[in-house]
């Protein structure tokens, strides 16, 4: 089965699911969301990479008025490879071994159009989005420690680029924990939200880590991914 063919399956297993819920939840006008996202490449963009992105997602959105339509950004970073390895300095005499950590990653920021019924014990949603996917590779040298304050450290960034990307998504939302009022209305909920997003990615070129400590190669491909979401949600 197609990835297009498969998240049409789950949004409508979702809204077929909650057409037996008819518990009341908040009119929220607004969501923070906080979540673990797993992203899987897709396409050559697997083929280069060949692991799982892994990282988290921030989100907020707002509902304009009384409408099942909400609008809001989120932003993603996730890291396919962190290469560790010790290394002569080489500039100075005597000579002075130092530690090396090289991490790439990708932040994945997005502007949505969520459509989400405004009541509901369990709130499916269903997303548009478009944005960006950046890549980058950035290498940090200084000692075993790695002090947290970075001092005598040095960074660099050894490539970047971003690409643009689009897709959809789907999901569901319900309640944790609710807060009412003493006339028991709902006022705000923390709500588990578990969903996936496939993106369509443009070309971008960046570094992969080959067989040898410190040696990368550089690569150009789409960007495609397909995001599993898990985290919570703040209505309020």
């Amino acid at each position: 089965m197609s990835k297009t063919k498969t998240v049409a399956a789950i949004v409508a297993f979702i809204f077929a699911f909650t057409l037996t819920a008819s518990a009341e939840a908040a009119r929220s006008k607004f969501q923070f969301g906080l979540a673990l996202s797993p992203a899987l490449p897709g396409g050559e963009f697997h083929d280069v990479i060949g692991k799982t992105i892994w990282g988290g997602t921030l989100s907020f959105a707002y509902r304009p008025f009384e409408s099942p339509f909400l609008i809001g950004t989120s932003l993603g970073f996730g890291i396919y490879g962190t290469d560790y390895w010790e290394t002569w300095l080489g500039v100075t005499w005597p000579d002075v071994l130092v530690d090396v950590r090289t991490t790439n990653a990708v932040l994945a920021w997005m502007v949505f159009l969520r459509f989400q019924p405004e009541t509901g014990f369990l709130r499916p949603y269903i997303d548009i989005f478009a944005g960006l996917h950046i890549l980058t590779t950035d290498t940090r040298i200084g000692d075993e420690d790695w002090d947290d304050d970075a001092s005598g450290d040095f960074n660099v960034n050894n490539a970047s680029d971003a690409a643009f990307a689009f897709g959809a998504g789907a999901g569901l939302m319900m309640p944790i924990i609710r807060f009412v009022r003493q006339d028991g209305r709902t006022v705000s909920t923390i709500d588990l939200d578990l969903g996936i997003r496939y993106a369509k990615g443009g070309r971008a070129d960046y570094l992969v880590e080959s067989i040898d400590p410190g040696i990368y190669d550089s690569w150009n491909s789409r960007t495609d991914m397909v995001t599993i979401i898990a985290g919570l949600s703040f209505s309020f």
